[in-house]
């Protein structure tokens, strides 16, 4: 191959394989706090929104089932016609002529008693062109009150009011699920970070490391020159340094995946915000133990899924008090009384002369004859209605009553839950602290060590494994240093989020 072809085709390989690195270098950096990651998740995450969606829906629920309650007032306004064709003697010609006009008003309302109420203002005027009627046109009113209450299924307050109960409980347990979804991504947003963070920290554990070796390799070739250490001395340098160095391309890779772990959190979706780097900021957070208020009781009382579970729990009693109650015959009291008048046009007629008179007037005659109570009308009934055996509504009922029991189960499920999470969350806190400061006495401890070989090896008291040795145990104990402050970092999370402080601490209110 000709010298110059050979120089194209180095070129192309070497572009080729620097320009994913000079790619991954080139790409924009940007600099996220914790506090950032936070923001960004809760304005991001999908979840969230849906818990919100399904709140809102839960919400509404209620005044759909407030308005069972609400006064309905009804209209008939209507007029009708028919001419068919008669064969009685009586009605003066071969056809029967009628003419109605109706207007009827009413209103129902159904009291949280059970008891429903109604009451209906009709009516009515005709027009008719048979001779034996009395009136026409003739105007018919009439005033009605009926209530219906029942006595043994049905009955209650409580019973009336399940649907609406019901309504409101799963609204609430909707609304707490929302805040649990909030504290959740909170949660995962922060400890994203801190692995981020972490992965970072160890990254440059290790290139401390690999510069340990490197300035090693350096000091055994200047005593190899002088003669003060034979060739020998510089494998076990050698074999270190490439040791250290794929453990620091391990870290990237941690480091790396680390950061998309991140951005899934964070809820990044554009092709340019998978490709920026990121870098994070420095914790500005002081680790401190676990406070006196954070106990098991205060997570009862401030834990989101205890307090909707509390309301399937109430929603899953109502049901069964309700089923219970359906497992009764039914036994309806109705009462009802009205008024009634009437008035029109005497009609002619040869059978009843002047029979009518009484009823002579037009429709406000009608009216004031109704209000007179001279004509009135009242009904008292029971009305019941028993089914073969009841089979279905002690099905019903047996199904409630597990349904009951289901709920009762996942709280104590919950309540367990919820003190083991508190528990081991003080513990791996209080763990932690302990160990932070354990490990900082290592590194100073390993720092020490290592000035102390490296003078003994200029001094040729000592050799490059010893400290290579020393080396390493420093690199261990700044991996551990960092590992127990992350995990004081970590537990302090999920003590927040188990206690259900999280969005305090975090300065987080919602709306």
């Amino acid at each position: 191959m000709k010298p110059r072809r050979f120089l194209i085709v180095l070129a192309a390989l070497l572009a080729c394989a620097v320009s994913p690195v000079f790619a991954q270098e080139s790409a924009p950096s940007r600099t996220i706090s914790l506090r950032e990651c936070v923001e960004i998740a809760l304005k991001n995450n999908i979840d969230i929104a849906v818990a919100r969606a399904e709140r809102e829906i839960g919400a509404l629920g209620v005044p759909v089932e407030e308005a069972a309650f609400l006064p309905v007032f009804t209209g008939d306004l209507g007029t009708s016609r028919s001419i068919s064709p008669s064969g009685s003697a009586l009605d003066g010609s071969l056809s029967l002529d009628q003419r109605v006009y109706k207007f009827d008003l009413g209103a129902k309302d159904l009291l949280r008693t059970g008891t429903a109420l109604s009451l209906a203002f009709e009516n009515q005027r005709q027009e008719t062109s048979t001779s034996i009627s009395l009136l026409s046109p003739q105007y018919i009113t009439a005033l009605t009150l009926s209530a219906q209450q029942p006595l043994l299924k049905n009955r209650g307050r409580q019973v009336t009011e399940a649907p609406l109960l019901i309504a409101r409980a799963g609204a609430a347990a909707k609304t707490e699920d929302w805040k649990a979804k909030v504290m959740d991504i909170v949660a995962a947003a922060r400890t994203a970070f801190l692995s981020f963070f972490a992965a970072g920290r160890e990254v440059e554990v290790r290139k401390a490391a690999v510069e340990l070796a490197g300035r090693l390799m350096a000091q055994t070739d200047a005593r190899i020159g002088a003669g003060a250490a034979a060739p020998m001395d510089r494998l076990p340098a050698e074999a270190a340094a490439a040791a250290r160095k794929e453990e620091l391309l391990r870290a990237e890779a941690a480091a790396q995946a680390a950061a998309d772990d991140l951005k899934i959190v964070l809820g990044f979706r554009s092709p340019g915000e998978w490709e920026e780097r990121l870098a994070p900021a420095p914790l500005q957070e002081d680790i401190s133990p676990p406070q006196a208020d954070e106990t098991f009781e205060e997570a009862l009382r401030r834990r989101p899924e205890a307090a909707a579970q509390a309301e399937r729990k109430k929603q899953a009693g109502i049901q069964e008090a309700v089923a219970r109650n359906r497992t009764l015959p039914s036994l309806d009291l109705t009462v009802s009384a009205g008024l009634s008048g009437l008035a029109g046009t005497p009609n002619p007629s040869p059978l009843f002369p002047g029979s009518t008179a009484a009823f002579t007037g037009n429709y406000g005659d009608s009216i004031d004859q109704m209000f007179s109570g001279r004509y009135y009308n009242w009904f008292v009934g029971l009305k019941s209605e028993i089914p073969w055996r009841f089979d279905r509504e002690k099905a019903e009922w047996a199904r409630a009553r597990s349904a009951l029991e289901e709920q009762r189960l996942l709280d104590e499920g919950l309540i367990l839950k919820i003190r083991a999470e508190v528990r081991k969350a003080r513990r791996d806190l209080e763990s932690a602290i302990e160990r932070i400061a354990a490990t900082g006495a290592s590194v100073a401890a390993a720092s020490k060590n290592l000035e102390a070989e490296e003078k003994k090896l200029s001094l040729g008291r000592s050799t490059t494994v010893e400290v290579l040795r020393s080396q390493q145990d420093l690199s261990e104990a700044r991996l551990a240093e960092v590992r127990a402050q992350m995990d004081a970092h970590a537990s302090r999370t999920r003590l927040w989020r188990a206690v259900g402080t999280i969005l305090e601490r975090e300065g987080i209110a919602l709306r």
